[in-house]
C-alpha cells in the first residue's frame, strides 16, 4: 500500500512540473511571438515573401557585441511595435559578419555605417528607406523612436528616397542633412556625400558648432575629405576635442578622414606635400612615426611619381627603409617592380641592386625558392637591363627562370625575358 501511495506522489510531481514547463513554454512563445516576427533564410527568400504578401520589406542589420544593439532587441519584443511592423512589413534580421549580411550588402551594393542600421525595401527589393535609430533614455522613447522609423518608411514624401529631391530643393535642416549623409554613405554615393559635407562644412563655422556632440559626430561619421572646413578645424583643435572627447574617439575619426580621403575620388591627385602633412598629422593623433610612413608610403610615391619626381621618391623609400622594421623579401620585389613600371626617369636604377640585396638578405629560408623570389630576380634582370648591364641581366634573368621553375610558376615571361636578352 505504501508503495502504491509513493507511486502516486511521484506521480503528481511529474504530472505538476510537466504542466509548469508547458506553461513556461507557452508563455515563452507568447514573449517571443508579441514582438517583430522575423522570418528566417535569407533575403531573397524574405523578398519572395515580401512579393507575396504586397508588403514592403524590414531589415535590421546588428553587431554581436554592440551595446546599442543589445539596447534595441528587447524593443523589437514589444507588442506595439510587433503589432505595427507584423501588420506593415516582412521583416528579417542578420548579424553584420554572417554570410548572409555579406550577400545581402553585395547584392544590394550597401555598406554600414553604423550599428544597429534598419533598412527598408519595396517588395521589389528596391532601397526606400533607412535609419540607424538613436539609443533613447526610456524604454517609452525607444519604442516611439522605433514606430516613428517604420511610420516614416511608409511615407514617401519624408523617407531617404525623397532625401536628393528635398536636398536639391534647398531643405538644410542639420538632422535631415546627417541622416542624408548617412544615407549616401550607406549605399556609397561618395559624390553627394562630398555635396552634403562641403554644405555642412559651410554650416557649422563656429568653433562651438564644430566640437558640439553634433559636429563631433559629423566629423566621425561622415566627414570624407581633409580639405572640408570641418576637417582642417579639427586637425588644428585637436586638443580641444581631447579634452571633450575620450582621445580613443578623437584618433579614429582623424585616421577614418585621412582614409576617406586618400582613397576616394581626390586620392589620386593631392600634391606630395599634402601627403607629406597628412602623414603628420596622422602622428599628431597618436599614430606612431613608423606606422605611418607605412600606411602612407606608396601614397607619397605616386605623388613624387606624378609629380615626375623619381629621386624624391628613392629618397623617401630609403627614408623609409632606414626606420622600417618590418620590411621583408615581398616588399622589396614589389617596390622593384613598382619603380620599373612607374619611373618616369632612369635616376632609380642604381638602387634596385641595393633593394635586391637587402630582399635577399631578409628572405626567410622557406622563401628563397619561391614566386616572390622569382619576381624579384625578374625586376633586377629589368633594371639591370635598362642600365646596359647586360652580363648582369642575363645572370638575373637566368636566375629567375630556374627559381620559377622551382616555384612551379608560370614560366612565360620569364622564357620570354630570357630570350629577350640573350
Amino acid at each position: 500500500m505504501q508503495n502504491s501511495k509513493r507511486t502516486l506522489v511521484v506521480f503528481f510531481i511529474f504530472i505538476a512540473s510537466f504542466l509548469g514547463n508547458q506553461i513556461l513554454v507557452a508563455q515563452a512563445q507568447k514573449n517571443v511571438n508579441q514582438g517583430i516576427n522575423f522570418i528566417s533564410g535569407d533575403f531573397n527568400t524574405i523578398l519572395t515573401k515580401a512579393k507575396a504578401a504586397k508588403k514592403p520589406v524590414f531589415v535590421e542589420v546588428y553587431l554581436n557585441g554592440c551595446p546599442h544593439c543589445e539596447a534595441l532587441a528587447p524593443v523589437l519584443t514589444e507588442k506595439s511595435v510587433g503589432d505595427f511592423f507584423n501588420a506593415n512589413f516582412v521583416s528579417w534580421k542578420t548579424e553584420a559578419n554572417s554570410k548572409e549580411s555579406a550577400a545581402f550588402q553585395k547584392s544590394k551594393g550597401v555598406t554600414y555605417p553604423e550599428f544597429p542600421i534598419m533598412f527598408f525595401f519595396d517588395f521589389n527589393g528596391d532601397l526606400i528607406h533607412l535609419v540607424t535609430p538613436a539609443e533613447r533614455k526610456t524604454r517609452t522613447e525607444f519604442i516611439e523612436e522605433v514606430l516613428s522609423a517604420g511610420l516614416v518608411a511608409l511615407d514617401p514624401t519624408q523617407r531617404t528616397g525623397s532625401y536628393a529631391t528635398r536636398f536639391k530643393s534647398g531643405d538644410r535642416d542639420l538632422m535631415f542633412l546627417i541622416n542624408y549623409g548617412k544615407y549616401c554613405k550607406t549605399i556609397k554615393d561618395q559624390i553627394t556625400l562630398t555635396e552634403i559635407n562641403d554644405t555642412l562644412g559651410k554650416l557649422l563655422t563656429s568653433p562651438q558648432d564644430i566640437t558640439s556632440q553634433a559636429g563631433f559626430y559629423i566629423l566621425q561619421r561622415l566627414i570624407n575629405d581633409v580639405d572640408n572646413p570641418l576637417s582642417a578645424y579639427f586637425f588644428t583643435h585637436l586638443n580641444e576635442f581631447k579634452s571633450k572627447y575620450p582621445a580613443k574617439d578623437v584618433k579614429e575619426a582623424g585616421e577614418a578622414i585621412l582614409f576617406h580621403s586618400l582613397y576616394g575620388p581626390k586620392g589620386d591627385a593631392y600634391p606630395s606635400a599634402r601627403i607629406v602633412d597628412m602623414r603628420k598629422d596622422m602622428v599628431k593623433l597618436g599614430v606612431t612615426e613608423t606606422e605611418a610612413s607605412a600606411r602612407l608610403l606608396l601614397k607619397e610615391l605616386d605623388a613624387y611619381l606624378r609629380e615626375k619626381n623619381t629621386k624624391a621618391a628613392v629618397l623617401r623609400f630609403n627614408e623609409y627603409r632606414k626606420q622600417a622594421t618590418s620590411l621583408g623579401l615581398s616588399d622589396y620585389a614589389y617596390l622593384m617592380k613598382y619603380f620599373n613600371e612607374k619611373a618616369t626617369d632612369n635616376s632609380y636604377l642604381t638602387e634596385v641592386p641595393i633593394w635586391a640585396n637587402d630582399g635577399i638578405r631578409l628572405a626567410k629560408p622557406t622563401e628563397v625558392n619561391t614566386k616572390v623570389m622569382a619576381g624579384l630576380y625578374y625586376e633586377l634582370a629589368e633594371a639591370y637591363w635598362k642600365m646596359d648591364k647586360k652580363p648582369e641581366a642575363i645572370k638575373s634573368a637566368g636566375k629567375g627562370l630556374e627559381t620559377a621553375k622551382t616555384a612551379k610558376d608560370n614560366l612565360t615571361r620569364f622564357q620570354e625575358q630570357v630570350g629577350r636578352m640573350k
